[in-house]
């Protein structure tokens, strides 16, 4: 609703300035503008709808939403014609930031890398503000363990300078501020392929906090992306 309001606000302030320039058209103009802000009110609702209904038929699944991620027997969900209508409805109708990440949730969860990737390439056009350093980095991840190694160096860098600013963010908080340290340690480590820096920043805060992270010691014994790779997708 805030982009919505914002966008009124805008068309507001256009009025004013037509009206200045030439009030025998500010009528005509004025109805225009009421009757935009009505259709992107009415479109803003049947987003809504399908956004709800799409996240309503995810939950109904219990198994599917419920259990971990399988990767070698991915779970495909009983609506899933359903929610992937519903939700490629809602994007066609207005990009936002909301449905992709319910997409993303949901591709992610059935496992559908090549989807994934897809669905954050198509996100990075439409919106590459509301791209999160996590979101950043996954794409990278994805591009390089496609084998495009020039478009992940471009989105690990980009990954890199966000998380520079989710660290400073979460400065004041001393255990997301670890947490942000080690995913920018990690981020890096996989662009230069080599994971000295997520040995040292691992070795860092379990210095600071005086205990280690559960299921940190199995990447502590990793040295290359390859290796990373392996883990994570195969």
């Amino acid at each position: 609703m805030k982009k919505l309001t914002l966008r009124k606000t805008n068309l507001r302030t256009m009025d004013a300035k037509l009206f200045l320039m030439a009030g025998c058209l500010a009528g005509i103009v004025s109805a225009c503008v009421h009757e935009k802000s009505d259709d992107a009110s009415d479109i803003q609702k049947v987003v809504h709808a399908f956004v709800l209904e799409a996240d309503s038929l995810m939950q109904s699944d219990s198994l599917f939403w419920n259990r971990p991620i399988d990767k070698s027997h991915p779970q495909v969900c009983i609506h899933d014609s359903l929610i992937r209508q519903k939700l490629d409805s809602a994007i066609a109708l207005r990009p936002d930031k909301q449905t992709y990440l319910l997409k993303y949730r949901y591709l992610l969860q059935s496992w559908r890398l090549q989807e994934v990737l897809d669905l954050l390439r198509e996100m990075d056009r439409c919106m590459s503000d509301s791209m999160s350093s996590e979101l950043l980095h996954l794409k990278a991840v994805l591009e390089d363990y496609k084998g495009d190694t020039l478009t992940a160096r471009r989105d690990f860098l980009r990954a890199d300078s966000a998380y520079t600013i989710k660290i400073q963010q979460v400065a004041q908080d001393s255990l997301m501020y670890g947490f942000a340290r080690i995913e920018k340690a990690l981020n890096l480590s996989l662009m230069q392929n080599d994971f000295r820096p997520l040995r040292e920043e691992i070795a860092f805060y379990e210095r600071v906090h005086s205990s280690s992270i559960n299921g940190i010691e199995q990447w502590k014994q990793i040295s290359d992306k390859a290796t990373y790779y392996r883990k994570m997708f195969e």
